[in-house]
């Protein structure tokens, strides 16, 4: 299967109340918008698609690499115009994955099983989906018996489809001639006057074309950040998963809940971390070396067996 991605970063992040765009907020020293290239490079795709609003220009100089395209949405007329907008840069007979630029805990082991769902029962959709004890903001999956039927948005929901608790995440593949011809016909007549994305599955459903999907049980995985206090809480939860992943791994960490870590740091076996200690940038700590409670360092390299003494601020 020929594949293209799509990571929609076009988004203006207006509830992030900041100059800087949402997806170059930073979770564990790097942009957010990094860790979905990173899990979309993994799938080995013939060409990525970042889409961007007209004012990201740095942002489309910063990640202009090969195999790396650019596309522009001129206004936010809803992910189905974003989508849209970026049909040009589409390889012909690609399948298309899209994913969000704001969902940093993505695993390309997930996408990988969604695309392979998808190329197995040559699908026209597949998307990820999950059930919420509360889907209170999310799109709804309205089936008809096993058939998937529509994903209907809450503001457009009668009481009884919002009472569905399987949910949309917004993470979809769709086979190239399914998406070329119908992509182009959707409408806005929706309570947010906007082309909906998921009116394809509407689309699909008229039309008997296959429709899937995989059920994840961390709906974490999936989160999108559209504030502060929503950045927080996936750093938060990142920054877990990467400490635990140290101490299975041979590191000492004496307070895990008081340490910071950024994601580019390189650590050894047998290191020693004491509380309340921040390490951040592209420091390598090597094997052997212990570094003290309430230390700071950035950039710095600890040599093997080198002890760091409590309050020691290094900033290279």
């Amino acid at each position: 299967m020929k594949l293209n991605v799509l990571i929609l970063a076009a988004g203006l992040g207006t509830r992030m109340k900041s100059s800087k765009p949402k997806v170059m907020h930073e979770i564990l020293g790097r942009p957010i918008i990094e860790y979905i290239i990173d899990a979309a490079s993994k799938l080995n795709p013939s060409r990525i698609i970042l889409l961007t609003s007209p004012s990201q220009e740095e942002m489309r100089k910063r990640y202009a690499a090969p195999g790396v395209r650019m596309a522009v949405q001129k206004e936010q007329l809803g992910t189905g115009d974003a989508v849209k907008s970026a049909m040009e840069e589409v390889e012909e007979g690609a399948d298309l994955l899209v994913l969000a630029g704001d969902v940093p805990m993505i695993k390309s082991s997930t996408l990988s099983s969604l695309l392979k769902t998808h190329e197995a029962g040559k699908n026209g959709i597949t998307f990820l989906s999950m059930i919420l004890d509360d889907p209170k903001g999310y799109g709804r999956i309205k089936r008809n018996r096993e058939r998937i039927e529509a994903i209907v948005e809450e503001k457009d929901a009668s009481e009884d489809v919002r009472k569905i608790k399987e949910v949309n995440s917004g993470i979809y593949a769709f086979s190239h001639d399914f998406l070329k011809n119908n992509i182009f016909f959707l409408s806005n007549e929706n309570a947010q006057k906007e082309y909906y994305l998921t009116d394809l599955v509407k689309a699909a459903y008229a039309k008997n074309e296959k429709t899937e999907t995989i059920t994840i049980k961390d709906a974490f995985e999936v989160s999108g950040i559209n504030d502060r206090k929503q950045l927080s809480d996936i750093e938060q939860r990142m920054l877990f998963d990467s400490l635990s992943l140290l101490m299975r791994e041979g590191v000492t960490i004496r307070s895990p809940q008081t340490v910071y870590i950024d994601s580019a740091v390189k650590i050894g076996r047998d290191v020693e971390i004491g509380s309340h200690a921040v390490i951040k940038g592209n420091s390598v700590i090597k094997d052997n070396a212990v570094i003290g409670d309430f230390s700071y360092i950035r950039n710095g390299t600890i040599e093997a067996g080198e002890r760091v003494k409590p309050f020691s601020l290094i900033d290279e």
